[in-house]
């Protein structure tokens, strides 16, 4: 027989509705109610009495607050994490149903890699479907696939999280460059060691959230900055106007006119694009179409985006 507690046990977890359930999960995710509210499209008193509510029903406490926002305490980590898979769980019946009805597919990045680069290549995909449709989001931090913010994330690193699949796509090089106005008036640097002497232009550092994007900091040591701002356009604008030296990706700065290259025989950074599906969605044909046009992209392009001369025509064109 089924012991008194057990039936008590199993009785509550019945009672408790996935909808609370699913509005802990996401107070978990994001850290604050507030940011919850706005996910689930909820008013904060809802989301704070439907989380009461559910640890009545438990008899547990679920959450701690701080001046940093909620946290899940440790005698809530196994409920959380069996939400999680309840989540991922319902997520993947609901790809099962859908199937790849939905020709959409929403890839994340920063804005340079968006701007600059994919959304010059999405043509090609025609190549491999064209009923596809991309949905392309800038955005400067770490895409949480996890949260559905995104199918696909473009990053600089292996972002080695759970629940994801994370694939190789490709890379790129990055470059000093500068107007010739600047250089006429503060000298052509002719070696590393001369950059001491310049001014750069760059990002807010205290507004970077991705750390690979410091890749100023791989240059120089300390450098006097004339100009910053978290958009690499905004720098890449900046720096042609003679503003100072910028380290910009090729894909950046490929169509100005108004820049040029800077010691390039001697400075470059290179960095890795590594894309990332959720697990439950690897299986998708949809998602399998994405990460072919994105390989095949940053195969044809490998020249232009390490940065070889006189590849700027060739990018973009099949």
């Amino acid at each position: 027989m089924v012991s008194a507690k057990k039936k008590t046990s199993r009785n509550l977890w019945d009672a408790a509705k996935w909808d609370d359930l699913r509005i802990f999960l996401e107070v978990a995710r994001h850290g604050t109610v507030h940011a919850a509210a706005r996910q689930l499209r909820l008013d904060h008193s809802t989301v704070c009495r439907r989380i009461g509510r559910l640890e009545t029903l438990l008899a547990v406490k679920l959450l701690d607050r701080s001046r940093k926002g909620v946290f899940v305490r440790p005698e809530a980590q196994g409920l959380l994490q069996h939400i999680e898979e309840m989540d991922q769980h319902a997520s993947s019946l609901a790809d099962m149903i859908v199937g790849d009805a939905s020709k959409a597919v929403r890839i994340a990045t920063m804005e340079g890699l968006a701007s600059g680069y994919i959304a010059r290549c999405v043509p090609a995909l025609a190549r491999f479907d064209s009923t596809m449709k991309v949905e392309l989001v800038s955005i400067p931090q770490v895409v949480d696939l996890n949260r559905k913010e995104a199918d696909v994330f473009l990053s600089f690193f292996n972002p080695a999280t759970r629940g994801l699949r994370s694939f190789l796509v490709g890379s790129f090089s990055l470059f000093l460059y500068s107007s010739p106005d600047y250089l006429r008036r503060n000298g052509k640097p002719r070696s590393r060691a001369e950059l001491s002497k310049h001014v750069f232009v760059g990002y807010i550092d205290d507004l970077l959230a991705i750390d690979a994007v410091r890749w100023l900091d791989e240059v120089i040591v300390s450098p006097r900055m004339s100009f910053q701002s978290n958009s690499v356009f905004a720098q890449r604008n900046a720096a042609e106007q003679g503003m100072g030296i910028v380290l910009l990706p090729t894909f950046v700065a490929s169509d100005v006119q108004g820049l040029e290259r800077i010691l390039p025989d001697r400075i470059s950074i290179r960095r890795e694009v590594w894309a990332s599906v959720r697990t439950e969605q690897s299986h998708l044909q949809r998602i399998k179409t994405i990460l072919e046009f994105l390989k095949y992209i940053f195969i044809r392009d490998s020249d232009f985006l390490a940065g070889m001369p006189d590849q700027r025509e060739r990018c973009w064109r099949d």
